[in-house]
């Protein structure tokens, strides 16, 4: 059972991990995007 809970946790903080780097990513794109249509 610890075990379990333990996979899950690790689980979901890979999860969470991955979705913050998603994010910085979109951003970032957003960020070039925007500075190309400036110039």
């Amino acid at each position: 059972m610890v075990i379990f809970l333990n996979l899950v946790l690790a689980g979901l903080r890979l999860g969470l991990k991955n979705y913050q780097v998603g994010e910085k990513w979109i951003f970032d794109d957003y960020a070039y995007l925007c500075k190309g249509l400036t110039f």
